[in-house]
């Protein structure tokens, strides 16, 4: 398996990231989420800027204030490997030929150089200037070529600057192709080399001309100055040219436009913004493996992109990619997203508001959820990663499952309480009283997200995730019946036509599965079952179809049926010291749900 480059990113004091820091888990795919001006993207930007040993403005110190006790200070740790590691004494030995190497970034000042020192494993310490070596891999233009290089998409660039990026992106690329082009393939130098090499020739034949012309005017100018300034003469210097020639081959008239097939195209500046910013990354991507890179644009830059050579490690710094794009293009513009790493010389860092930017079947993904804390510090929580998830082939089946079915089942990793349900009706139900709450202003349910599984397997792999996020969630299933009927075609008796079948006596697949959800009980869960089934236990019926509209039905039109519901829902949060209603019980053992359903199934008279 592909180790990162990239594992972790530590940060202190930088932007709206105070003295107390974070610490950021880095693997192929990162998805940061949280809260609005929560810090997402403050830990691209602090990527970005000691990937290039950037100097910072006023803004990117810690409310803006300069202090020595509190200077901004940002830690990476990255992979290294016999072919590009730095010294042995900056290397902890990980195996399979590969070093964990740390290094970290200091500014003492706005626009001031940042200080990089690294850590030595021989003393156990941070380098310091008495060690005499204190950088891993030496001056920063090394060391640069040996971390990933970052490729940054705001979320709202201006769209003429964005348009420029690409526009001059795809040129150095087009030009590069020409500038191979050759008369005959057996030829040393190419058509435009020859041309380059012809000019540099012209230029070192015309200087005897050129001398001759400066030596008039430096005479004539010197009549003029020797006016003014006597006993001074101005010479003109003319040294020996070795500037390189370029050519601009394509010229101005290259652009870039979009629209549809066989349709009317329009200037990609005039696209909407979702369309533009997917149009830039993915041309940032194509581009970067051919050793190209996009330039930060600022008024001094002369070109928006620069060579950063071949089968170099790079590092997408995402702004949410959902934004102006429609839901189908969101999840397209998701599996692309997820699909760069297939590269290894690849990894995504990705802020998002929207549960459709997170696949939990995909390897290699950590979630981290970046929030204010009650003290409003900047915190950074790893909810979710495969790897200590420990999700097994049937876990991913799942999941993938419900992707299909239900995105918003990401909601559960964007905060508040989470309740997950078994299926449509217990979701439904839910979230009618939540709305009729809300209505006549009970906030009881504002942070409530109801998550539904759609079948009790996936409630076992929906918790072994929500293990992980070390927080309170609440689940509600069915308990289902011990046995059940089974119909078996009868081979023997199926004759001339017709079809005869046994009807078996089973243990039920449904009740096994209550084992695995038991398997996944954590301390931070409080599991909730109903008895035999949600329309049993609380509406006293058998329903076989419709199950969700007939639920509501109840709910509207029978407020012992809303009242039962609510008190159910309640229960399970524990809000208020609301108890489970008759038909649910809070469970750990598979002995009490065994007893429960024996005692309800006990108590059940069918009349004639």
């Amino acid at each position: 398996m592909p180790t990162p480059q990239i594992t972790t990113l530590k940060i202190k004091n930088f932007g709206c990231i105070g003295a107390q820091g974070i610490s950021i888990d880095i693997d192929k795919i990162v998805i940061l989420v949280g809260a609005n001006n929560a810090g997402k993207s403050t830990i691209l930007r602090a990527f970005e800027v000691v990937a290039d040993s950037l100097k910072l403005n006023e803004d990117e110190f810690h409310n803006r204030i300069v202090s020595p006790e509190n200077l901004p200070e940002i830690e990476v740790h990255s992979i290294a490997t016999d072919e590009n590691k730095p010294g042995e004494n900056w290397c902890t030995v990980l195996g399979d030929g590969k070093y964990l190497i740390k290094e970290k970034w200091t500014w003492t000042n706005v626009n001031a150089e940042p200080k990089r020192i690294g850590f030595n494993i021989n003393h156990g310490r941070w380098a310091i200037a008495a060690d005499g070596e204190t950088m891993p891999w030496g001056a920063n233009n090394v060391a640069k070529s040996r971390r990933p290089k970052p490729h940054r998409v705001n979320t709202f660039d201006n769209p003429e600057v964005q348009a420029k990026a690409i526009t001059s992106l795809l040129k150095t690329v087009l030009e590069e192709n020409i500038k191979t082009l050759k008369q005959n393939e057996d030829d040393k130098l190419s058509r435009y080399d020859t041309i380059v090499q012809n000019l540099i020739t012209l230029r070192n034949e015309s200087k005897i001309s050129q001398q001759a012309s400066v030596v008039v005017i430096q005479e004539q100018a010197n009549q003029i100055l020797e006016k003014i300034f006597p006993n001074h003469e101005l010479k003109i210097i003319s040294p020996e040219s070795t500037a390189p020639i370029a050519i601009d081959l394509l010229g101005e008239e290259f652009d870039i436009e979009m629209g549809l097939i066989d349709g009317v195209s329009l200037p990609l500046e005039k696209q909407g913004s979702g369309t533009r910013r997917t149009a830039l990354w993915t041309i940032l991507k194509l581009l970067a493996d051919k050793g190209v890179r996009a330039r930060p644009a600022s008024g001094k830059a002369k070109t928006l992109h620069e060579p950063v050579g071949p089968n170099t490690a790079h590092i997408l710094l995402l702004d949410e990619p959902e934004v102006s794009l429609h839901p189908k293009a969101i999840q397209n513009a998701r599996d692309v997203l997820y699909s760069l790493p297939d590269n290894e010389n690849w990894q995504v860092m990705i802020t998002t508001h929207s549960p459709s930017f997170i696949d939990l079947s995909k390897d290699h993904t950590t979630i981290i959820r970046v929030e204010k804390n009650a003290q409003d510090h900047i915190e950074a929580t790893t909810l979710f990663r495969p790897s200590q998830a420990q999700l097994d082939e049937d876990d991913k089946e799942n999941l993938k499952l419900i992707n299909l079915f239900d995105s918003h089942v990401s909601d559960a990793f964007f905060g508040g309480n989470i309740l997950v349900v078994e299926g449509d009706t217990e979701y439904a139900a839910f979230n009618y009283i939540k709305q009729k709450e809300l209505e006549i202003g009970n906030n009881d349910y504002h942070d409530l997200n109801i998550i539904r599984a759609r079948g009790k397997v996936t409630v076992a792999s929906m918790m072994k995730i929500l293990n992980h996020f070390q927080a309170r969630y609440y689940v509600l299933h069915d308990t289902d019946r011990q046995r059940t009927k089974s119909k078996v075609k009868d081979r023997a008796a199926s004759i001339n036509g017709t079809t005869v079948y046994r009807i078996t006596d089973i243990r039920n697949p449904a009740w096994t599965n209550n084992e695995k959800i038991l398997n996944q009980m954590s301390a931070n869960s409080r599991v909730i079952a109903s008895i035999v089934n949600f329309e049993e236990a609380y509406f006293a019926e058998v329903v076989d179809s419709e199950k969700p509209e007939n639920c509501i039905n109840h709910l509207k039109s029978d407020p012992a049926a809303f009242n039962i519901t609510k008190q159910l829902l309640d229960g399970i949060l524990e809000l208020n010291g609301v108890q489970l209603p008759n038909g649910a019980v809070a469970w750990t053992s598979i002995e009490e749900i065994d007893q429960r359903v024996t005692d309800w199934d006990a108590a059940i008279v069918i009349q004639a």
